[in-house]
């Protein structure tokens, strides 16, 4: 682990070489950990500022350059596919803002390193408007509370949101859903362009420090969630705050619930990251910081690796429903609310789809 995080530090200018130098079972071991959490690309400068016998194994070296470049070339395709899709909302007369993803590349000193994932799209409107809108495309996929898969373009998952996210907790919910719909509209504005893409409308800095955060909190009691959106936050957090924004943004959080969790994270940012004081959005929790690193170290990118995550074909509801409780509730005595309103969400949620018409 301390081998791994001075990898990260060196990645990202914190420090210029390792303490010792790691042997070829343990580069292997760097190598594997860092694909297991999406960071392949975002660590591979690493291994060009290494000196003498610290660099990494040329045939290991030469691998992880082939994925460095297959990550640029994603990339290259994504920012494409992402410009096209807002584009093509917009000829139709929807703004969109696209969320996480491409948009919060931009903020990495090369932003191609970053790995990729889908596009999410945040498209105006209401719920049972959008859906009419995007069911003339795709009739027949599945609608849920915050998004609709939206598979519109060749080789590239996409998700329109009616939300950018939700809680299980309905007070936390509600606060969260009215503070999204009071800053959509001056999010249209905030545009950002990528790389040989065009430009698109992205989240502020200011709904970023929440939202990126709540997206990492939700992914916790679903499928997990991985270093790479920790380091996206990282990244969020590094544009900076005045006094009063970082004020805002904590009595946000306070309302929502996730003040605890949010003492967790900035500790993984500072631990595994490097983040500096200036930076900090409040004191770290060093206790539930520690559980939550070993929650992301366990479960590696959305829970691939989780051994406690299990994904069955054709489960019937009872059962997933079931399942789903029990693979979270390690989490009840740190979270709660979020953790035992989670079975009151999901009964509410499959009756009200069904209510809609969206099954």
């Amino acid at each position: 682990m301390n081998l791994f995080i001075e990898l990260l530090h060196i990645a990202l200018g914190h420090r210029n070489a390792f303490s010792r130098t790691p042997t070829a079972s343990e580069w292997e071991q760097l190598y594997t950990v860092c694909d297991q959490q999406t960071l392949l690309g975002v660590a591979f400068p690493a291994l060009g500022k290494l000196q003498g016998e610290q660099r990494a194994p040329k045939k290991l070296f030469m691998q992880w350059y082939a994925d460095s470049e297959e990550i640029r070339a994603r990339n290259a395709v994504m920012n494409r596919k992402t410009a096209l899709a807002a584009r093509t909302f917009m000829r139709d007369g929807r703004r969109t803002i696209v969320l996480k993803g491409q948009g919060l590349a931009t903020l990495y000193p090369d932003p191609a390193l970053r790995t990729s994932g889908d596009i999410d799209i945040w498209v105006e409107g209401a719920r049972d408007e959008t859906v009419a809108y995007l069911r003339q495309f795709c009739p027949d996929e599945e609608v849920v509370y915050h998004n609709m898969h939206f598979p519109a373009l060749n080789d590239v998952e996409m998700e329109a949101h009616f939300t950018p996210s939700w809680f299980n907790n309905p007070i936390a919910n509600s606060r969260f859903q009215k503070w999204c719909k009071a800053h959509q509209e001056a999010l249209f504005e905030h545009r950002v362009k990528l790389d040989n893409g065009g430009e698109v409308a992205t989240p502020n800095a200011a709904f970023n420090r929440l939202y990126v955060m709540q997206h990492i909190y939700r992914h916790l009691f679903g499928d997990g969630i991985g270093l790479r959106q920790v380091l996206d936050y990282y990244y969020v957090l590094k544009q900076g705050f005045s006094s009063e924004e970082q004020k805002e943004t904590l009595r946000q959080i306070k309302r929502m619930g996730m003040r605890r969790f949010a003492g967790a994270l900035i500790y993984v940012e500072q631990r595994v990251f490097g983040l500096e004081d200036a930076y900090l959005l409040c004191p770290p929790d060093e206790l539930e910081g520690e559980y939550l690193l070993s929650e992301i170290m366990r479960a590696g990118n959305f829970g691939k690796f989780d051994t406690r995550i299990r994904h069955v074909a054709s489960e019937p509801k009872w059962h997933s429903f079931l399942r789903i409780t029990r693979q979270i509730w390690h989490l009840v005595g740190h979270y709660p609310a979020e953790v035992l309103c989670s079975p009151l969400w999901r009964a509410w949620h499959y009756v009200w789809r069904i209510a809609k018409g969206y099954r």
